[in-house]
């Protein structure tokens, strides 16, 4: 056994004890010691080849370490609640484009439409007015607009892909 090695067993597990109570993770201490090792190992022929030197130096870097890493994640932290966006957030960005993929169906299927229809669909279904107010708009018959969003619905269902249908009674409430 060489003394790179004897030095490392000597101090490898205390300085992952002292690492670990920093950061609080097994892996990441180790990470931070094992390069602590490799720094001083490449730096050692121009330091001071004491023991007591050694050992200061080997917890003040990996005490630097634990510190920069730290700060490190406190800035990824601050930055991602910036940002508004988390790992457990890539559900609701598959939810998000489901959704908008259900309403470019919808607005593929009402582009389709005759224009009357077209436009008292969206009126009562997207925009949400009642029966009475887009009569009023149009100045039109409630059975005509009644008639008009029946036909509407009855395209959409005939010509939207079958997989959506769930999603498109949940949307239109």
């Amino acid at each position: 056994m060489g003394p790179e090695e004897k030095l490392f067993r000597l101090y490898y597990k205390s300085l992952c004890h002292f690492a670990w109570k920093f950061v609080g993770e097994a892996s990441v201490a180790e990470d931070l010691v094992q390069e602590a090792f490799i720094t001083f190992f490449k730096e050692s022929h121009r330091m001071d080849e004491s023991e007591n030197f050694i050992r200061n130096y080997l917890y003040t870097a990996v005490r630097f370490s634990c510190l920069k890493y730290i700060r490190h994640e406190k800035v990824k932290e601050k930055y991602w609640s910036q940002v508004g966006f988390k790992e457990e957030d890539d559900h609701s960005v598959e939810l998000s484009m489901i959704h908008t993929e259900i309403i470019n169906e919808v607005y593929r299927v009402i582009a389709q439409m005759p224009t009357s229809c077209q436009q008292i669909f969206k009126m009562g279904y997207l925009e949400g007015l009642s029966n009475l107010e887009i009569t009023e708009r149009l100045k039109i018959s409630v059975n005509t607009v009644k008639t008009q969003k029946q036909r509407g619905m009855k395209m959409l269902l005939e010509k939207l892909h079958p997989e959506f249908l769930p999603f498109i009674i949940f949307l239109l409430k």
